[in-house]
């Protein structure tokens, strides 16, 4: 699978996902910092703002 292009909601920028990114993985703007939830669908991948604290994610 190819990388997925996805642009950065604060900031802007464009940046790639890694072709093998899962659903609900978590990614950041490699520009700006924002930390963002990916959500894969079976036609989009969309980036949703991670809210809260990346230690307590998945607990």
């Amino acid at each position: 699978m190819q990388a997925l292009k996805v642009t950065c909601k604060v900031c802007g920028t464009e940046f790639d996902l890694p072709g093998d990114v899962m659903d609900g993985e978590l990614t950041s703007c490699p520009t700006c910092g924002t930390k963002y939830v990916v959500k894969i669908t079976k036609d989009s991948v969309t980036l949703e703002e991670f809210k809260g604290d990346v230690e307590d994610y998945g607990e």
